[in-house]
């Protein structure tokens, strides 16, 4: 029965091309202490096909007080890129919320960090400002056969978490452990039969042997088919994957574990190195379809 893994490679190979396109902003509003709820839309959203819960993508923002983004050109090589005057624009990830294809329009939530360029961007965006958007990478699937999700995040992955969860089907088990630095930031997890969110205490961790990681060793045990869903600090995924498979007897295929960010590099510096490791693996013949590729690749293991 295929299992998450198998399912995102598949549908990245056979699903639609990848979408690069300017986008325009509706609105941008505060729905928690630690979130804005941004809203964009664009005509290069019809190439968004495939939907899938915690789609994520890469939104390309001006890096000063441009407010804007120039349109999309293609290199030689097929990949895109933002002309600008004056700084090229920066890559920021997030995961859609919601998606209206038939008004070509998606939602993101946007942490409300103080000072850096998202929050910098957040505090001038205006409507009709217009960013780049390149995606989509696919983060999530409800494997044939599962029993029961074991999902655990920090701050920077809530809205994916929320997405997850409102997709799930009724029915299925599903626990949640949740890390978060403001605790009225749960609430935008939406409320599911069947679904246990549990708050764990000291806001988002880094490195091994973090609350996060204790939680889920004291409270959680094999039984069943699981699938396990891991975002936060590369230290503590690559902590939690390792327990996973150990102690939870996951299988490989019914895990997905991925680094939102890695403690002492900001963003910029983090992409450039995941991108050295990239170019390296797919150097070795590596699958950029796969997801276990990605793992390597953010988490060095």
């Amino acid at each position: 029965m295929a299992g998450i893994r198998q399912e995102i490679r598949r549908i990245t190979r056979t699903g639609s091309a990848r979408l690069a396109c300017v986008v325009s902003v509706e609105s941008v509003t505060v729905v928690s202490p630690g979130f804005a709820r941004v809203t964009v839309r664009g005509d290069g959203l019809d190439a968004y096909r495939d939907v899938m819960p915690a789609d994520a993508f890469k939104a390309m923002l001006p890096p000063d007080a441009r407010s804007t983004v120039d349109g999309v050109e293609w290199d030689a090589n097929g990949l895109p890129r933002w002309p600008s005057t004056g700084r090229a624009p920066l890559p920021r990830a997030f995961t859609v919320r919601r998606f209206d294809p038939a008004a070509r329009r998606i939602e993101f939530d946007a942490m409300l960090h103080a000072g850096g360029l998202v929050r910098s961007w957040l505090d001038r965006a205006r409507p009709g400002a217009t960013i780049g958007l390149i995606g989509m990478r696919r983060d999530f699937y409800a494997g044939d056969g599962v029993t029961r999700h074991v999902i655990a995040a920090d701050s920077s992955a809530l809205p994916a978490v929320a997405a997850i969860v409102e997709s799930l089907d009724p029915g299925v088990r599903a626990t949640v452990y949740l890390a978060v630095d403001h605790d009225a930031d749960l609430a935008l997890v939406p409320a599911r039969d069947g679904v246990e969110v549990v708050r764990v205490a000291g806001g988002s961790p880094a490195g091994a042997g973090s609350p996060l990681e204790k939680a889920l060793r004291e409270r959680e045990r094999p039984g069943g088919r699981v699938q396990a869903w891991l975002a936060a600090e590369a230290g503590v995924v690559r902590a939690l994957r390792r327990w996973a498979l150990a102690d939870l007897a996951v299988s490989i295929d019914d895990l997905h574990a991925t680094a939102y960010w890695k403690a002492g590099l900001d963003s910029d510096a983090r992409d450039g190195a995941d991108l050295v490791r990239y170019g390296s693996e797919l150097a070795a013949g590596g699958d950029p379809t796969d997801p276990g590729l990605r793992e390597r690749v953010e988490l060095e293991v």
